[in-house]
């Protein structure tokens, strides 16, 4: 079987840690299934502010500790970097609300995008 690729935003990686109940059976599974490469991203937490420089210094620190979160899981973490989600940005200015950054990045990887909801 050929390895799946999944993006998992910020927000379903911080219920998979503390309430793994909050998730989907088939999120789930997923997420157990080690045959599966997930890939997380902090780029959940763009879509509810304009990417000024002010608020990317908030991300950073944000971006690192999901980060160093989706490692101590076994999870890889996507490149979020300025430049990067730039470009998802851009792409994602095309799609609608909500999660559209993460839509972007999932179409970009290319990834089955998961989320909690």
């Amino acid at each position: 079987r050929e390895m799946e690729r999944y993006l998992l935003d910020g927000s379903t990686l911080l219920a998979a840690m503390a309430a793994p109940f909050r998730l989907r059976a088939e999120t789930h599974a997923v997420l157990e299934d080690r045959s599966n490469l997930i890939l997380v991203s902090a780029a959940t937490f763009l879509d509810a502010y304009a990417l000024e420089a002010e608020d990317r210094a908030a991300f950073s620190s944000l971006r690192g500790k999901l980060q160093s979160a989706a490692t101590q899981m076994g999870f890889t973490a996507v490149d979020t970097t300025p430049a990067q989600v730039d470009r998802a940005a851009t792409l994602a200015a095309a799609l609608p609300w909500p999660r559209r950054i993460l839509r972007a990045q999932a179409d970009m990887l290319p990834a089955t995008l998961l989320t909690v909801e």
